[in-house]
């Protein structure tokens, strides 16, 4: 009998014990997120990479140790359609991309990249004044956290050989982005493109197989893509954005309390990081027109362009 008496105070010691780790557990709150793999096609040095390694020092601290991250440059994660899908199963938790990329999500962002649509940077941050809050909500409706825009500066047509209108466009060896909405525009306003990767435009420029590109000056000079053309429009033709996507999940696990310092972390990150993007910008592009020689668009044949794009008429012709 008292065997029996043993057992079963041995056997309840073990079920209060139990039960007391239990307790601590649902005290404890939610398992902690851990590490966010974050994929960037930004180069290992450059500023948006050195930033989020910074980033993630202040992320452990404002979660307590709950957050870090570890991110993954220079498109070692594949291209934008590769990265989507691994953000998809959670194979990566967070993408710092181009707004073209922004497609894959089913989230409207034209409000700001339509071609010609902005004479100078004056414009373009006054329409942010709206925009920047509109993404991020059209983006939290699909169940994605957006952090940004983050400026990218405007692209312009560059060139081996003067282009100032759609006529010299159409007549060139022209590389584009190949996304959705550049296919769509193409057909638009009929001018072919080469579709190349990134890594394989410097070598068509040296070789002839392209001598025109529409591109940021800060990706020209990055590439070298500079050292082999002589002219770049006045113009601006887009203005260029990214923007940090994490779904949702990514912080679900995390307590209230850190997944909103996660938020203001991030945030902040965002708006110093666009800041700095967008004084880089101006200065990569003043640096270029120094190197470069400028062709002006002359306003006759910039409405005629817009008119084509279906883009409203504006008064003067700036950049």
């Amino acid at each position: 009998m008292s065997g029996n008496t043993s057992i079963t105070a041995g056997a309840l010691r073990y079920v209060s014990q139990a039960l007391g780790l239990l307790a601590l557990g649902f005290m404890a709150g939610p398992v902690l997120a851990g590490t966010l793999k974050i994929s960037t096609l930004y180069p290992p040095g450059s500023a948006p990479v050195r930033s989020l390694t910074e980033l993630s020092v202040e992320l452990e601290n404002a979660t307590n140790g709950a957050v870090t991250l570890k991110v993954y440059p220079g498109g070692v994660m594949g291209d934008d359609a590769t990265v989507m899908r691994k953000l998809r199963i959670g194979q990566l938790q967070g993408a710092l991309v181009s707004s073209s990329t922004l497609e894959a999500l089913g989230v409207e962002f034209s409000d700001l990249s339509q071609p010609f649509q902005f004479d100078n940077l004056g414009d373009v941050h006054q329409a942010r004044q709206t925009f920047d809050a509109t993404m991020r909500e059209r983006l939290a409706e699909r169940g994605w956290y957006g952090f940004g825009p983050l400026d990218g500066g405007f692209s312009y047509v560059m060139s081996q050989q003067p282009v100032a209108d759609l006529a010299g466009l159409r007549a060139s060896k022209l590389w584009l982005p190949n996304t959705d909405a550049i296919r769509e525009l193409s057909q638009q306003i009929r001018v072919d493109y080469q579709v190349l990767g990134i890594a394989d435009v410097l070598p068509a420029l040296e070789t002839g197989a392209l001598n025109t590109l529409v591109a940021p000056p800060s990706a020209a000079l990055t590439l070298n893509w500079h050292s082999r053309v002589g002219y770049l429009t006045d113009q601006p033709v887009v203005y260029t954005w990214g923007m940090l996507v994490l779904p949702e999940r990514s912080l679900a696990r995390l307590t209230a309390d850190q997944q909103a310092a996660a938020r203001r972390v991030l945030t902040l990150w965002a708006s110093q990081l666009d800041a700095h993007m967008r004084d880089s910008n101006l200065a990569a592009d003043q640096a270029l027109r120094q190197q470069l020689t400028e062709v002006s668009i002359a306003p006759p044949t910039l409405s005629s362009i817009r008119a084509e794009l279906g883009q409203p008429e504006r008064p003067g012709n700036g950049s």
